[in-house]
């Protein structure tokens, strides 16, 4: 049975909702379930049988909804913007901080008991595990549902996601933090369980996270193709964005999709092969000139000077399938012209896609008001870049002209 291990991360844990999405929708189902912080949150709804009602929480999920503060001022925050009435608000709540020896979580903690159910996690046939960090006693706890006392699980959830800087709230006299602290996404949990594929789902904020300690154990980790933001900027609109990021993310490695930002079907080599073959002399000469190399013939030229270059700007291996690098290069253009990324594309379509969009009048006023240099060295950072987008332009357009005849 196939495993889920949920990496902690905050506000970063929409990432886990996306990705379940796409699994669950594929026909995948998880026997287990382990997180950290926010991943412990996310994997109680999972593991009860509450992904549908998760998912549409985090659909709502702001700032205002977790934390005792209006949403203006946080902005405010968030923007370094301070006036006189932000600075009197965020005295009066540091006066109630130290109080309160910590940022107060009961709203939180209502989000928490709105949507965890005790009971039904414990019947549910899904393994369900955390991870927490027992200060009192200067140790990790690794736990199992079945390891927690009847009536604290939703005690521990919050002790797994005690962020430094929260009120600590003890259970029995014992005093817990964030089990980031020792293992911020519990994959050898599951193994102990004897769970041998896991799928684990990286937020990439900083944290430990303990080796593999099981070598039989094949682990595919999810990783965000872009930064998904601040642990606690809990900003609908990137929330969104990162539900989209995490179901298309998932996705690509389902289907083995290709692409670093976008998503694209696979073709054979040879398809790609013949794309380059194809661009025509006058775009490999100008190519040529482009990157200061002369007295070569222009096929040489292309295979053996141009494509390494070009892979090397887009920080593509020069060892790569020619698929990933002319992929790479699109996916440039396909950005700057600001075509639409969460959709599956076929190569075709996404061609059609950024033809479209590059004569749209929004980005034809787009007009580059640089001028090449030819012979420029590439040490200057700016060179650089006015180089490459000249050249994936080049490119795109020998394919283009290659499709007219």
């Amino acid at each position: 049975m196939l495993g889920l291990a949920l990496e902690g991360g905050g506000a970063k844990g929409a990432f886990h909702m996306g990705v379940v999405k796409a699994f669950l929708e594929e026909g995948y189902e998880f026997g287990g379930i382990t997180g950290t912080s926010i991943g412990a949150f996310n994997g109680a709804v999972i593991a009860q049988g509450d992904f549908e009602e998760g998912y549409k929480l985090w659909e709502t999920m702001d700032t205002t909804l977790l934390f005792d503060i209006e949403e203006a001022q946080y902005k405010k925050l968030i923007k370094r913007e301070l006036d006189i009435d932000t600075a009197i608000h965020i005295a009066l709540r540091l006066k109630n901080f130290i109080e309160k020896k910590g940022i107060d979580t009961s709203k939180i903690r209502q989000v928490v008991e709105s949507i965890v159910d005790e009971e039904k996690l414990r019947k549910s046939n899904m393994d369900y595990g955390l991870v927490t960090v027992s200060i009192s006693d200067l140790k990790p706890l690794e736990l199992y549902k079945e390891d927690i006392p009847e009536g604290k699980l939703i005690d521990y959830i919050m002790a797994s996601a005690s962020f430094p800087g929260f009120k600590l709230e003890p259970i029995e006299n014992k005093y817990y933090i964030d089990g980031g602290f020792y293992d911020n996404c519990p994959i050898n949990l599951l193994a102990r369980k004897g769970y041998r594929e896991i799928i684990a789902v990286r937020t990439l904020v900083i944290g430990i996270v303990q080796d593999i300690k099981y070598p039989d154990v094949k682990v595919t980790n999810i990783i965000p193709s872009e930064d998904l933001g601040k642990i606690l900027v809990f900003d609908n609109n990137l929330i969104h964005r990162n539900l989209k990021m995490g179901y298309y993310d998932a996705m690509r490695s389902i289907k083995g999709l290709k692409g670093k930002k976008y998503y694209i079907k696979p073709l054979n080599e040879d398809v790609f092969l013949k794309i380059l073959l194809s661009v025509p002399e006058k775009s490999i000469v100008k190519l040529g000139k482009l990157f200061g190399i002369k007295d070569m013939n222009y096929k040489r030229m292309l295979f053996e000077k141009i494509v390494p270059k070009i892979a090397e700007m887009a920080k593509v291996e020069a060892s790569a399938a020619y698929q990933d690098i002319i992929i790479c290069m699109l996916e440039k253009l396909a950005e700057e012209n600001g075509v639409d990324r969460f959709n599956i594309y076929t190569f075709n379509d996404f061609l059609e896609e950024i033809k479209k969009a590059a004569v749209n009048p929004k980005n034809s006023s787009k007009e580059r008001n640089h001028k090449i240099v030819r012979n420029t060295k590439l040490v200057n950072g700016l060179s650089r870049k006015i180089i490459f987008r000249e050249a994936v332009q080049e490119i795109f357009n020998g394919i283009i002209y290659q499709e007219k005849q």
